[in-house]
């Protein structure tokens, strides 16, 4: 029938037209182009070998210290963690005295943030300081979650049901985070990035890798062994990506994929002097039987891609690139910057890791090992306003 057939030859023509629509390409600095299209439903990007506006470095100049061994208000006997609440606020996790301190903007002690004990509000060995989209405050206390509002009034006490090496709080209230693995675990240990709802019970999976450093006798972590690299995107999503590739995705807080990108990358492989001195110096955990010094390292075919992933308030991705541990005692990092749309923006070397970079501003926790003390150290970037987002 003529009207049937006329009417196929239109679907198909539409079906066309949207495939060409689905497929872009981004390019307009030199040439540079990065290939996006919708694949099942996903915002694909794949960027190509070089970032879109070259290499990019940080002016920095020293703003504020905190840190004063007279005072015991500012004294941080060992390491440190910071963090940075909308406001400027300072979050210090404080090791050495097993405490939080609370400092304002310009550096003036406010407060400390509950106390050790067991009881509510109460921890024994904070680690880490985590901040939601709603300004509460996470204290990380190893098995346990200790939560204040942006007040420092304690809420609640959170005993996640599985057990997270690194939790952050996620979209609506949850908590993200790696569990711990199970060397005797049904089918092998793996690498899971997984959701837990507001009081710690498991909502769903989100990822699972392989994992390496596995062996009959144990798991055992160590410089090269790599895994799930994962952080904030934004008050309703996050990044996330597995260090054997240098694929990263975003998903939504029910787990749904929002956008997938990568870029090509050439597999480095692990020599034999690396391998001797992972086997020395470079290896962290061993969860097994026996001498961890005979346990067999279970290297992966190369070396992860990245170590770690942090964001900042532009929702800009720092992936933190995985060095050879014949250069771990440098302090430098080569660090690769994507934009929220997956965008590969520039590459970095910065002079070393930062806590946090927000509002123009990158904190650095400073550690002088030999007078046995450490200051948080705030610099202003001073080119901030020349470091592209888009």
């Amino acid at each position: 029938m003529p009207g049937t057939k006329a009417g196929s030859y239109l679907i198909i023509l539409s079906a066309v037209l949207m495939a060409i629509a689905a497929c872009s390409k981004k390019g307009d600095v030199d040439g540079w182009t990065a290939e996006v299209e919708v694949v099942y439903g996903v915002r694909t990007v794949r960027n190509p070998e070089t970032p879109r506006f070259g290499d990019f470095a940080f002016d920095l100049v020293e703003d504020l210290a905190i840190g004063d061994e007279n005072d015991e208000a500012y004294f941080f006997p060992g390491r440190a963690a910071v963090n940075i609440d909308d406001k400027g606020l300072f979050y210090v996790c404080d090791y050495g005295n097993r405490r939080v301190q609370v400092y304002g903007r310009d550096g003036r002690f406010i407060r400390t943030l509950g106390r050790q004990g067991q009881g509510p509000g109460e921890f024994i060995y904070p680690s880490s300081v985590l901040l939601d989209e709603v300004g509460n405050i996470f204290i990380n206390d190893g098995r346990t979650l200790v939560v204040f509002n942006h007040e420092g009034l304690f809420l609640k006490k959170i005993i996640p049901k599985t057990l997270l090496t690194i939790p952050m709080p996620g979209p609506g209230g949850t908590i993200i985070g790696t569990p711990q693995p199970i060397p005797s675990a049904e089918g092998g240990p793996m690498n899971e990035l997984v959701q837990l709802g507001p009081d710690g019970d498991l909502l769903r999976n989100i990822a699972k890798f392989p994992m390496y450093g596995v062996s009959k006798d144990g798991i055992l972590r160590h410089w090269y062994t790599g895994g799930i690299s994962y952080c904030r995107r934004s008050a309703d999503s996050i990044y996330y990506g597995f260090s054997q590739e240098y694929r990263i995705r975003a998903v939504d807080g029910e787990g749904r994929v929002l956008l997938d990108f990568s870029k090509p990358e050439k597999a480095l492989a692990i020599t034999a002097e690396e391998e001797k001195t992972t086997r020395e110096k470079g290896s962290f955990i061993w969860q097994g039987r026996g001498d961890a010094r005979k346990a067999d390292l279970g290297m992966p075919d190369h070396r992860p891609f990245f170590s770690r992933f942090f964001g900042d308030d532009e929702g800009r991705l720092y992936i933190v690139r995985l060095g050879s541990i014949l250069e771990m005692e440098n302090p430098a990092r080569e660090v690769d910057v994507f934009s929220n749309d997956g965008f590969y923006l520039y590459k970095m070397t910065l002079p070393f890791m930062p806590q946090v970079i927000k509002d123009g501003f990158l904190y650095e926790v400073r550690q002088d090992e030999e007078a046995g003390d450490t200051k948080i150290v705030r610099h202003k970037i001073k080119n901030w306003d020349d470091f592209r987002a888009k």
